[in-house]
């Protein structure tokens, strides 16, 4: 995984491609929701929230989890959707950019996470003809780096 963005409507070939690989032998916790964003660079965009939908996928070795049964070894899919729902309460910004690498945030927060993959689409921008998406995928150590 590159660790960039992909700036692709719709389906992210060249993103799915690269995380199809780290599923083998990897449990993945995956969270779909539908916020309300205050979010985009277009002025009509500026006057409140907007619904975006957002995919995010993180992955752990099998060899990390000893316990299945364990909510304490597992990947708390619970911590990404309360990120996620978090967005809500950001002020407006204009790239979804920012609001992906929080949610990353709080997946790398869970020790066991070895990558990760975060898709926002906003579905209403185009009037149903278009769905402008952002998504980036990452390793923890591509994560790591990143930080001061």
């Amino acid at each position: 995984m590159s660790g960039e963005f992909c700036y692709r409507p719709g389906v992210h070939a060249a993103c799915e491609e690269r995380i199809n690989l780290l599923v083998e032998n990897h449990w993945c916790a995956s969270v779909d929701a539908t916020i309300q964003l205050r979010t985009g660079c277009n002025p009509l965009e500026k006057h409140g929230p907007q619904a975006v939908v957002v995919h995010a996928d993180a992955w752990a070795p099998v060899a990390a989890v000893a316990d299945p049964h364990d909510i304490h070894q597992v990947v708390d899919y619970e911590v990404i959707f309360l990120a996620i729902r978090r967005l809500e309460q950001n002020p407006h910004c204009e790239c979804l950019e920012s609001s992906i690498l929080e949610v990353m945030d709080a997946i790398f927060g869970i020790t066991i996470v070895t990558s990760a993959f975060v898709s926002m689409h906003k579905p209403h921008i185009y009037n149903g003809q278009g769905t402008p998406a952002i998504s980036l995928a990452m390793t923890r150590q591509q994560w790591a780096a990143r930080k001061p």
